[in-house]
């Protein structure tokens, strides 16, 4: 059994004297920061006592009690109630990408909240808390029928709270375009904001908090066999499954009762463990404690920025939520240069396998997709609605047709392969199925540029918006590629950094569309994937690119297949490591900026397209390459004759539907394995 297994010694580890600094230094800052603009009408003294009296003659201290001190005790709470909830969270699933967002809470309570304010709004009114955490609840027991086969695998969990995370999201978006009339400020909540004028939701928030830290912390002793492993924790008399289940459970309520109070400002549920982790927190008391303080720290720095920022911009409102992830993701980017483990959690297995379908032969699985795949392009092209309803187009008029329908179709396709392989190539190089496009932050940073360009008013053209995109790309590959060389690319820190960068990315997005009222709104559908955009020449200018790059994952196949055995195997039967890591994520990149600048950001795919492959029984490289290409045109072709006829003459973006249509193949694919 190697050390990272063994059993804790009775001699805690030494606390690193970095961490108490740091946090210190952090609450010092949040809390000189946040008292700084009230200290020019009030002394010190007077300030303190506003946490629990004011002076009805003096307005300063009226406005102290009533609007900042709660605004910094919520922001407290709620940080040390998300803090506690990621360390539990990340324990129990032995990962550190491990979170509630990751798990689909957060997803889950908005989209609670999202169906109460359509269906049920006298719900809310009668407590939020009820949607948030049905949603929530929803959220995390999909997860848990999904991977109660499979023991709680640490891996499949989170796969698939990402995927039902996808899923709901979808569906959260889908409403808001339908239904933006009636949901435009759930994008303002959506952000998270901290905003108090009185003290009654700090003390409704208080005892449901303190309650559920206390349930967590009972379940400390249980969860340190956890750090054992799974057989280990069993045969010592532990149940696994059923603290891990109970563990969650906890996790859902602290998040979904935040987010039914403040919004979305989930994000420190990864961020304080992270940090508590990389700065010396070793045993889980330590990381229970101060990722708890840290988190409490974190929130109320980020709703302090948030309400500076707020301030300097015209009063034009920057949510909390949103600063928090802006300045949590280069927090977690610059704590991640300190690293120099790469190995597995302790209780990870080396093998994140979690499910091993019955292999299947590749011509089959090939002829059977690529005959889906014709099917659907000959039926997209042929059958459509019209003026006077359902319209049949015999194949001798498809050139009059092509012009409306042939281009979409085509970068829908090819956006669907290249976003296929990229994702194959990102999970086969990290050794991580949670790997995707997605994670790595390219999307992300494509999709930012072009938004703030629109947003600015900016008139470039078409083609200026798709070079501003690559440029957004490049600059977030850049930034990955800084931060992942001092490791050798190696897969925990490069997706781990890649998911701040993401993190950064989509904040970045939700304050530029928080705050661009009706272009906002028209970029949503760009945003989640609309096809029709797409102009013939980009059509066949993605092909060609496609193409290209295809033919040279031929050259990829050995080092895909060395990698997996571990740096020190791979480097003894020849293999560069770091430079054939490095190549691999320039073509993963490449690929999904490709895809993301001509039909938006959506790298969902890339996640789904690759599992696709292995539950229809494609496990090498070769095989799964081809498959998920396949699958990843097929699910992309698929999704754009829908958005195109299901609610005509309104079109959907095709990445809701694609994220609709393959979360649930592959949910369903998911629950039909039984233990690997």
């Amino acid at each position: 059994m190697s050390t990272d297994s063994a059993a804790p010694s009775q001699q805690q580890p030494a606390l690193p004297a970095r961490l108490p600094f740091v946090a210190m230094l952090l609450w010092l800052i949040a809390l000189t920061a946040s008292a700084a603009p009230l200290l020019s009408g009030l002394s010190l003294p007077e300030l303190l006592s506003a946490f629990w009296s004011y002076d009805g003659a003096n307005y300063s201290t009226v406005l102290a009690h009533y609007s900042w001190a709660p605004r910094v005790a919520i922001a407290v709470l709620i940080g040390c109630g998300l803090g506690l909830a990621g360390a539990i969270t990340q324990q129990i699933l032995g990962n550190p990408l491990a979170s509630p967002t990751t798990l689909g809470v957060a997803a889950g309570s908005q989209f609670g909240i999202t169906l109460a304010t359509l269906f049920a709004p006298g719900l809310l009114a009668f407590s939020p808390d009820i949607a948030a955490v049905g949603g929530g609840l929803l959220a995390i027991g999909l997860v848990i029928a999904l991977t109660w086969r499979l023991g709680f695998s640490p891996v499949t969990v989170i796969l698939a709270g990402l995927v039902v995370s996808f899923f709901l999201g979808a569906i959260n978006m889908a409403f808001l375009l339908l239904k933006g009339e009636w949901l435009g400020n759930l994008y303002i909540w959506g952000a998270g904001s901290l905003v108090q004028n009185n003290w009654q939701p700090f003390l409704d928030l208080l005892p449901r908090v303190l309650t559920i830290a206390v349930l967590m912390l009972a379940l400390m002793r249980p969860l340190q066999l956890l750090q054992l492993g799974q057989a280990s924790a069993s045969s010592l008399g532990g149940r696994v499954a059923l603290v891990r289940a109970l563990a969650l459970f906890l996790v859902v309520l602290m998040s979904a009762t935040v987010v039914s109070r403040v919004g979305m400002v989930a994000f420190v549920g990864l961020a304080a463990p992270v940090m508590a982790r990389l700065l010396g927190a070793r045993t889980l008391g330590q990381r229970l404690l101060w990722s708890t303080v840290m988190g409490g720290g974190f929130l109320l720095l980020a709703d302090t920025l948030a309400h500076w920022a707020t301030a300097w911009g015209g009063s034009s409102l920057v949510p909390t939520g949103t600063a928090t992830a802006l300045i949590g993701g280069p927090i977690i980017l610059m704590a991640l240069q300190s690293i120099r483990n790469t190995h597995h959690m302790p209780g990870q297995d080396t093998n994140p396998g979690s499910f091993l379908p019955k292999r299947r032969s590749l011509n089959t699985v090939a002829i059977a997709l690529g005959g889906l795949l014709l099917v659907t392009t000959f039926i997209s092209m042929a059958w459509s609605p019209g003026l006077e309803g359902w319209n049949w187009t015999p194949p001798w008029q498809w050139a009059d047709a092509w012009v409306w329908r042939g281009p979409r179709l085509l970068a829908a396709i090819l956006a669907g392969m290249a976003l296929g392989m990229a994702g194959t190539l990102i999970q086969r190089m990290t050794g991580n199925p949670m790997g995707s496009p997605e994670l790595l932050g390219i999307s992300g940073g494509a999709a930012l540029m072009m938004v703030i360009v629109v947003i600015s008013g900016l008139e470039i053209g078409r083609f200026g918006q798709l070079a501003v995109a690559t440029l957004g790309a490049a600059i977030a590959l850049g930034l990955l590629i800084l931060l992942a060389r001092r490791h050798q690319f190696a897969g925990n820190q490069l997706l781990l950094g890649g998911l701040a960068l993401s993190v950064f990315m989509d904040a970045g997005l939700r304050l530029v569309m928080a705050s661009g009222g009706t272009v906002a709104s028209r970029l949503l559908n760009w945003m989640y994937g609309s096809t029709w955009l797409v102009s013939e020449t980009e059509a066949l200018g993605l092909m060609a690119l496609v193409l290209g790059f295809g033919v040279l994952l031929v050259l990829t196949l050995r080092p895909l297949m060395l990698l997996p055995l571990g740096s020190a195997s791979a480097s003894s039967l020849g293999l560069a490591v770091p430079r054939a890591r490095l190549l691999l994520l320039l073509l993963a990149s490449v690929l999904t900026a490709a895809a993301t600048v001509v039909i938006g950001p959506m790298s969902f795919v890339g996640l789904i397209a690759p599992h696709l492959a292995r539950v229809l029984g494609q496990q090498t490289v070769g095989r799964q390459l081809v498959v998920a290409a396949l699958a990843g045109g097929f699910l992309l072709a698929l999704a754009d004759y829908l958005s195109r006829v299901v609610m005509y003459p309104n079109q959907l973006p095709a990445g809701l539907l694609a994220a609709l249509v393959g979360g649930i193949y592959f949910l369903w694919g998911l629950s039909r394995h039984g233990r690997a």
